[in-house]
Order: C-alpha cells, then sequence, then structure tokens
C-alpha cells in the first residue's frame, strides 16, 4: 500500500524523504509532506532512533532498582527505570533483560509487558518497550556500557507516584513504564 493511502495517516503524503546526517545513535531526514488540504511541509524533520526497553523492576522486598546518571541535554542527573536500546533484529524483552542485567546486576523474576509508547512522536520515529520485572534480585555486578557512569539505587515501590510529583523522576517514557507498572501491580488497566 503506498503513503498516500494507507490506513492511519489522515491524508497525509510522502513526497520525498532525505538523510541529512547519520551517527551511530541516531539518522536525521528531511520529508517532504503533502498535507490533506494540499499544502506542502518542506522540510519536515525527523530523528530516527533505535527502539527502546525500559523496565520497572521490582525486587521481593517491594523496591524499586533504579538507576541514577548525567544526562548532557539536561545537564543534571536523571533518576529513573534502567533502560536501553533495541539492538537491530533483537526481541524487546530479550534487551529489556540484558539491559537490566548491565546496568543493575539484577536478573530473574517474572516478566509482563507493559505495551510501548513513543515518547516523541512529532519528532522521533521510535518506541520504547515496557515491562513490569517483578520479584527481581541481584545476579552479578553491573556492566555497563563504556562511556555510562551509573548508580544503582533502590526506593519503595509506594514511593515512586510522589517521585514523579516532586520531580524526581523526569523521564516520559519511564513515568509511563512507571505508571503502567503500578497499575498492573494494583491489578487495573492492562491486567489480563
Amino acid at each position: 500500500m503506498s503513503d498516500s493511502v494507507s490506513p492511519g495517516n489522515l491524508g497525509w503524503e510522502l513526497l520525498s524523504s532525505e538523510e541529512l546526517h547519520s551517527t551511530p545513535y541516531f539518522r536525521l531526514r528531511s520529508d517532504r509532506l503533502r498535507l490533506p488540504d494540499g499544502a506542502v511541509k518542506d522540510p519536515y524533520y525527523v530523528l530516527e532512533r533505535p527502539d527502546a526497553a525500559i523496565i520497572l523492576a521490582v525486587t521481593p522486598d517491594n523496591e524499586a532498582v533504579l538507576v541514577r546518571q548525567y544526562r548532557p541535554p539536561l545537564r543534571s542527573e536523571e533518576l529513573g527505570p534502567p533502560a536501553g536500546l533495541v539492538e537491530a533484529g533483537e526481541d524487546p524483552e530479550k534487551a529489556a533483560r540484558r539491559e537490566l542485567r548491565e546496568e543493575t546486576g539484577h536478573g530473574g523474576g517474572e516478566w509482563e509487558p507493559l505495551g510501548a509508547v513513543a515518547s516523541s512522536p512529532s519528532l522521533k520515529d521510535n518506541w520504547a518497550y515496557l515491562y513490569l520485572a517483578r520479584g527481581v534480585e541481584p545476579v552479578g555486578e553491573e556492566d555497563p556500557d563504556e562511556f555510562e557512569r551509573l548508580v544503582v539505587e533502590t526506593a519503595p515501590v509506594r514511593e515512586l507516584e510522589a517521585m514523579i510529583s516532586r520531580g524526581e523522576i523526569v523521564s516520559s517514557s519511564g513515568v509511563a513504564a512507571i505508571m503502567l507498572g503500578l497499575a498492573r501491580m494494583r491489578g487495573g488497566p492492562g491486567e489480563p
């Protein structure tokens, strides 16, 4: 099906697309689009990013496993759930399990998918796959990426919403993972 008639595009038509810049972490492209009323939007910039996996990891003691790290774009530290990129061809849950192990040294437990969110769909094309992992335990040493400097922390699950409200956890997809995970733990939305 062509872009001009595919379901869900509300009559937007992709006229052309050009890669402007490519790095190991993202690609920047410029699209030329025809809107439903015939107007042409040129350029429309899109950041192509790999998908991500984000985990609300909970210990048997009902503590959330979190990571603190410096975020250069924000020029401040960020506290949030463990997360990382899904490698090309990798299953998102496998990536989530790998990232939890690498970033925190935790593993095991019972895993449930919470769905996927697009953190910035007006700019980026990637998805964040969210997981709840209950009963995780330390299984070894952390093994972060070369330039990751992480501090592993725990917080009572009952405190997570207040931490979000106070601005201690700010990543939109991290907040989504926590809120959806808490709802699942309470038997709310998404409970089979």
